[in-house]
């Protein structure tokens, strides 16, 4: 007697299995490819929030001192408060909560350590080399829009300082051309 027993799989038991995968793929997906966009947002509030907490300990700073007019010992470069003691410019002369060219820039670059670039809006925001594209607003507060991962015409983390009161804004907006 001879014993024919196959040992492979039938044509249905590989479709079943092949289905059950494609299910398996389809449902976690949208799981895994939204991990890039997170990562990318934890990012975006890690230096947000590291530029808050570097802005209140320099205003923490200025209290301890005494509250002078001019340089406050804190970060690197000579960085100049406003009349309410937040930091608002590394120029010495500045007009009272007045806000100018690179200011926001250098604000950022002053009080944090970080390998996050930072760069002015000019008139592309998309697409740029840093991570970070500042400049500062009518109402004399600096914006941060966090650019890494995003695409044109996507909303950005974005921060809001203002360095008259030292209230800070955190959104997602598109932003201004």
């Amino acid at each position: 007697m001879k014993n024919n027993k196959n040992f492979g799989f039938t044509l249905i038991e590989l479709v079943v299995v092949i289905v059950i995968l494609a299910l398996l793929a389809i449902v976690a997906m949208p799981r895994f490819m939204s991990y890039q966009r997170d990562a990318h947002e934890a990012r975006a509030d890690a230096a947000f929030s590291s530029f808050i907490n570097a802005v209140q300990m320099y205003h923490s700073k200025w209290l301890t001192e005494g509250e002078p007019t001019g340089v406050v010992d804190y970060a690197t470069g000579n960085i100049y408060p406003s009349v309410a003691g937040y930091p608002l410019t590394l120029r010495s002369g500045n007009k009272p909560d007045h806000l100018e060219g690179d200011d926001c820039i250098d604000l950022w670059r002053s009080l944090l350590n970080t390998d996050l670039t930072v760069d002015r809006h000019g008139t592309q925001v998309y697409g740029r080399e840093a991570n970070i594209i500042t400049w500062y607003t009518g109402e004399q507060q600096c914006y941060y829009h966090y650019t890494d991962g995003y695409e044109v015409g996507e909303k950005l983390p974005t921060l809001y300082y203002d360095p008259k009161t030292g209230l800070f804004n955190k959104v997602v907006e598109k932003p201004f051309s």
